[in-house]
């Protein structure tokens, strides 16, 4: 029996370590759709650039920023951007959302946000790009 317990304590260790933040998938994608509007369908990068997370900006300059775009788009963006899904990373205060665009192709995107329900989400990552 002691042993029995000491091994349900131990299998609760992990999950009660971790720490429990509130998401709100609809508002996460909701940010990562104005992103890809504004960055992608319309091509404002100085306007898709302010709407990253502080620490995104840190690392990456806007010329660069700018580069990676561009890279992703080399033929054609998308003139209409929706949402498929978004998915909370458990124990982080970070949603995976992946958006589709159609216009000129069909397009790919995901889009990783950090926040959470009370303090509203930035975009941290993108990649994707024309998938046909």
């Amino acid at each position: 029996m002691r042993r029995f317990a000491l091994m349900l304590l131990l299998l609760a260790l992990p999950s009660g370590c971790a720490e429990h933040f509130d998401h709100d998938t609809a508002l996460a994608t909701k940010r990562a759709v104005e992103f890809a509007e504004a960055t992608f369908v319309r091509g404002n990068l100085d306007q898709g650039y302010a709407m990253l997370a502080d620490k995104a900006r840190s690392y990456v300059p806007l010329n660069i920023f700018s580069d990676k775009v561009k890279q992703m788009h080399p033929s054609g963006r998308p003139k209409k951007i929706t949402g498929l899904s978004a998915t909370p990373v458990k124990g982080e205060k970070l949603v995976n959302i992946t958006l589709r665009g159609e216009g000129d192709g069909q397009f790919l995107y995901s889009i990783a946000v950090i926040g959470t329900a009370a303090e509203d989400y930035r975009v941290t990552t993108f990649s994707g790009g024309r998938s046909s």
